[in-house]
């Protein structure tokens, strides 16, 4: 019985992913190593970044009236690194914040864990994050399986152990509904098929 609810919950998630959006995104900003966005310091076990010059136009589809926030800025809290294995690092929890030009506030991102992968070869620097939970003035009710992901470029070493990168960024998240139906619509079709 096990399996079949492990196999249900898992046939729900590819299903509700299916009907998963883009909450928020950006471009890199920067486009040069000497304006960076995102540092990793791999002697002192963190991450941090932000950015607050103009230049970031944060496009919000997924938010209640959602569209384009120009000369946005965000900061990311420090958040600790664990070494998993060389170039892969786990990550603590924290918190990432976006405003607009004025400082108020756009959209706020909370996450419980994450993961780092730092200069794999050309493209494949990038963090995860898990434990997601998204909050502002226009955040709509009701999103699960929320997500998001950093794709790094630029990638520069000081020699002090410390990366720095400029950075895009994406976020997604399924409508509750829709994860509840998948993940009831996968169950019953599971128990179903083991009657037969």
């Amino acid at each position: 019985m096990k399996i079949w609810i492990t196999a249900g919950m898992a046939l729900a998630s590819v299903a509700a992913m299916a009907n998963s959006f883009t909450v928020a995104t950006f471009a890199d900003p920067s486009g040069t190593s000497s304006n960076p966005v995102i540092y990793v310091d791999v002697n002192a076990f963190i991450i941090y970044g932000g950015w607050n010059q103009p230049g970031l136009t944060l496009e919000t589809p997924g938010l209640i009236g959602g569209g384009s926030v120009s000369n946005a800025q965000f900061t990311m809290s420090t958040t600790s690194l664990t070494s998993i294995i060389s170039g892969v690092y786990a990550m603590g929890s924290g918190t990432i914040n976006f405003t607009d030009s004025s400082l108020n506030p756009v959209l706020n991102i909370a996450y419980t864990k994450g993961l780092v992968v730092l200069d794999g070869g050309a493209g494949s620097s990038d963090l995860r994050l898990d434990g997601v939970t998204f909050s502002g003035p226009n955040v709509p009710a009701g999103l699960s399986q929320e997500m998001y992901n950093f794709s790094f470029a630029n990638g520069f070493d000081n020699g002090q152990f410390v990366h720095s990168y400029t950075a895009s960024f994406t976020s997604s998240a399924v409508p509750e509904p829709a994860s509840m139906i998948a993940l009831g619509a996968g169950l019953l079709a599971m128990a179903r098929r083991r009657r037969a």
